[in-house]
Protein backbone atom coordinates (compact mmCIF):
# COMPACT_ATOMS: atom_id res chain seq x y z
CA UNK A 1 0.00 0.00 0.00
CA UNK A 2 1.02 3.57 -1.01
CA UNK A 3 1.50 6.66 1.52
CA UNK A 4 1.12 9.82 1.32
CA UNK A 5 2.47 12.71 2.88
CA UNK A 6 0.03 14.60 4.56
CA UNK A 7 0.09 17.73 3.59
CA UNK A 8 -2.13 20.90 5.69
CA UNK A 9 -2.82 24.66 4.77
CA UNK A 10 -0.98 25.90 7.97
CA UNK A 11 2.25 23.60 7.08
CA UNK A 12 2.44 25.29 3.53
CA UNK A 13 1.33 29.40 5.15
CA UNK A 14 4.34 28.31 7.66
CA UNK A 15 6.61 27.24 4.43
CA UNK A 16 5.93 30.17 2.56
CA UNK A 17 6.64 33.02 5.74
CA UNK A 18 9.59 31.02 6.28
CA UNK A 19 10.53 31.69 2.44
CA UNK A 20 9.97 34.96 2.64
CA UNK A 21 11.33 36.22 6.01
CA UNK A 22 15.01 35.12 4.32
CA UNK A 23 14.76 38.43 1.88
CA UNK A 24 17.11 40.90 2.81
CA UNK A 25 16.29 43.64 4.55
CA UNK A 26 12.64 42.94 5.07
CA UNK A 27 10.90 44.24 7.93
CA UNK A 28 7.49 42.65 8.83
CA UNK A 29 5.72 39.26 8.17
CA UNK A 30 2.82 37.73 9.22
CA UNK A 31 -0.49 36.08 8.64
CA UNK A 32 -3.31 38.91 8.28
CA UNK A 33 -5.79 38.06 10.79
CA UNK A 34 -6.85 41.69 11.81
CA UNK A 35 -5.62 44.54 9.64
CA UNK A 36 -5.67 46.82 13.11
CA UNK A 37 -2.37 48.51 13.02
CA UNK A 38 -1.91 50.02 9.41
CA UNK A 39 1.07 50.14 8.12
CA UNK A 40 4.20 52.75 8.53
CA UNK A 41 7.33 53.34 7.72
CA UNK A 42 9.01 50.82 10.43
CA UNK A 43 7.23 47.79 9.12
CA UNK A 44 8.19 48.22 5.07
CA UNK A 45 9.28 46.55 3.37
CA UNK A 46 6.66 43.85 4.68
CA UNK A 47 3.83 41.46 3.86
CA UNK A 48 1.15 40.19 5.42
CA UNK A 49 -0.08 35.84 4.10
CA UNK A 50 -3.54 35.53 3.49
CA UNK A 51 -5.78 32.25 3.59
CA UNK A 52 -7.93 33.07 0.39
CA UNK A 53 -9.92 29.91 -0.57
CA UNK A 54 -9.56 25.72 -0.52
CA UNK A 55 -11.17 24.03 -3.65
CA UNK A 56 -11.16 19.83 -3.23
CA UNK A 57 -11.64 17.44 -5.70
CA UNK A 58 -11.94 13.38 -4.54
CA UNK A 59 -9.32 11.92 -6.74
CA UNK A 60 -9.73 7.99 -5.10
CA UNK A 61 -11.18 6.50 -2.36
CA UNK A 62 -9.08 8.63 0.02
CA UNK A 63 -7.15 10.97 -1.77
CA UNK A 64 -8.12 14.65 -2.43
CA UNK A 65 -6.40 17.21 -4.27
CA UNK A 66 -6.13 20.60 -2.75
CA UNK A 67 -6.28 23.85 -4.57
CA UNK A 68 -5.18 26.35 -1.98
CA UNK A 69 -5.09 30.14 -2.54
CA UNK A 70 -2.43 32.41 -0.79
CA UNK A 71 -2.94 35.98 -1.05
CA UNK A 72 0.31 38.29 -0.40
CA UNK A 73 -0.19 41.48 0.34
CA UNK A 74 3.12 43.06 0.12
CA UNK A 75 4.18 46.87 0.77
CA UNK A 76 6.73 49.49 0.58
CA UNK A 77 8.32 53.02 1.36
CA UNK A 78 9.99 54.82 -0.78
CA UNK A 79 12.35 57.26 1.29
CA UNK A 80 13.04 60.81 -0.01
CA UNK A 81 14.27 61.06 -3.98
CA UNK A 82 13.81 57.07 -4.25
CA UNK A 83 11.48 55.86 -6.81
CA UNK A 84 8.40 54.46 -5.07
CA UNK A 85 7.97 52.19 -8.61
CA UNK A 86 11.16 50.85 -8.42
CA UNK A 87 11.35 50.24 -4.53
CA UNK A 88 8.48 48.48 -5.50
CA UNK A 89 9.17 46.52 -8.27
CA UNK A 90 12.48 45.20 -6.78
CA UNK A 91 10.88 43.99 -3.07
CA UNK A 92 7.99 42.21 -5.55
CA UNK A 93 10.74 40.46 -7.66
CA UNK A 94 12.08 39.32 -4.38
CA UNK A 95 9.15 38.41 -3.01
CA UNK A 96 8.14 36.02 -6.03
CA UNK A 97 11.44 34.71 -6.28
CA UNK A 98 11.05 33.60 -2.67
CA UNK A 99 7.78 31.57 -3.22
CA UNK A 100 9.05 30.03 -6.23
CA UNK A 101 11.83 28.74 -4.97
CA UNK A 102 11.08 25.63 -3.47
CA UNK A 103 7.45 24.94 -5.45
CA UNK A 104 6.95 22.03 -3.24
CA UNK A 105 6.71 23.63 0.30
CA UNK A 106 8.91 21.35 1.64
CA UNK A 107 7.37 18.09 -0.10
CA UNK A 108 4.26 19.55 1.26
CA UNK A 109 2.64 20.59 -2.18
CA UNK A 110 2.57 19.04 -5.58
CA UNK A 111 3.58 22.45 -7.12
CA UNK A 112 3.03 26.20 -6.09
CA UNK A 113 2.18 28.89 -9.12
CA UNK A 114 2.11 32.68 -9.21
CA UNK A 115 -1.51 33.60 -10.80
CA UNK A 116 -2.28 36.83 -10.34
CA UNK A 117 -0.05 40.23 -9.36
CA UNK A 118 -1.43 43.49 -9.19
CA UNK A 119 -0.13 46.31 -7.41
CA UNK A 120 -1.30 50.41 -7.31
CA UNK A 121 2.20 51.08 -9.01
CA UNK A 122 3.24 54.03 -5.77
CA UNK A 123 -0.13 55.82 -6.36
CA UNK A 124 -0.19 56.32 -2.46
CA UNK A 125 3.65 57.93 -2.82
CA UNK A 126 5.74 57.45 -0.59
CA UNK A 127 3.84 54.08 0.09
CA UNK A 128 3.25 51.27 -2.52
CA UNK A 129 1.16 48.03 -2.06
CA UNK A 130 1.12 44.60 -4.49
CA UNK A 131 -1.29 41.61 -4.13
CA UNK A 132 -0.02 38.36 -5.27
CA UNK A 133 -2.31 35.55 -5.21
CA UNK A 134 -0.59 32.04 -5.19
CA UNK A 135 -2.10 28.54 -6.12
CA UNK A 136 -0.72 25.56 -4.57
CA UNK A 137 -1.33 22.32 -4.91
CA UNK A 138 -1.62 19.51 -2.53
CA UNK A 139 -2.99 16.33 -1.75
CA UNK A 140 -4.47 15.02 1.02
CA UNK A 141 -5.76 11.91 2.60
CA UNK A 142 -8.91 11.69 3.83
Amino acid sequence: MATYKTATKEAILTNIETAINTIAGIQFVDWQRIYDQGIDKTRCPGCYINDIRTDKTKLLRDITKNEFLVGIVGFVWADEGESLGTVLNTFMEAIKDAVILDRSRNGNAYTTNIEVIETDMGSRHPQGTFAMKLNVIFFSVE
